[in-house]
């Protein structure tokens, strides 16, 4: 019965596990009017996955491992008219799992007594032999090394003309309300 209810247990989890889900979440507000200025992000989307577990699914305590960010920034107005926007796309590349991020730790042991004697019934005088012997061992395994590489980003220039309010980005548009040389002001809606 005993080992029916842990064989049950270990293929809910196996079978509740999720797939593997990558994320992107901004740090701006989503419909509401805001200003910055040169310099300033105007959007910044941050790429996350969930951590991969023994079977290929996802972490059952929800952990998650960075996937790098797309950040827009505003760099002013030209006297063109002209809306002037970098778009930088960092992408990192990881091979952290639940391996990674948990170490592994086994203990084992076991105890052998052996205890033999012989009593002789002339007087009192016996003999009593006894042998014990105990083994014991313990494993303790680090987490697998993981790694987190950068790959390296180049700035892209985005220029909007005169009249142009839109820019796509990441899943969400960003809409130019207004832009002066050294402020713009603009709203994030998700598409």
């Amino acid at each position: 019965m005993k080992q029916l209810l842990i064989l049950l247990s270990l293929a809910i989890l196996v079978g509740g596990c999720a797939t593997i889900d990558h994320t992107a979440n901004i740090e701006q507000p989503i419909n509401r009017q805001t200003i910055v200025g040169v310099g300033d992000v105007v959007l910044r989307v941050n790429k996350q996955r969930n951590l991969e577990n023994a079977f290929g699914k996802a972490d059952i305590f929800g952990r998650k491992t960075n996937e790098g960010f797309s950040e827009l920034r505003f760099a002013g107005v030209e006297k063109t008219g002209e809306v002037v926007l970098y778009r930088k796309d960092v992408q990192i590349v990881t091979n952290e799992t639940t391996m990674s991020r948990t170490p592994l730790s086994t203990t084992t042991g076991s105890s052998n007594s052996t205890i033999s004697g012989n009593y002789q019934a002339a007087g009192n005088v016996g003999t009593v032999n006894a042998n014990a012997r105990n083994n014991y061992s313990s494993t303790a395994l680090s987490p697998t090394s993981d790694f987190h590489v950068v790959v390296p980003a180049e700035t892209i220039p985005i220029r909007l003309a005169v009249g142009e309010t839109k820019v796509p980005m990441e899943g969400y548009i960003v809409e130019i309300i207004n832009a002066a040389p050294n402020s713009l002001e603009y709203k994030i809606t998700k598409y």
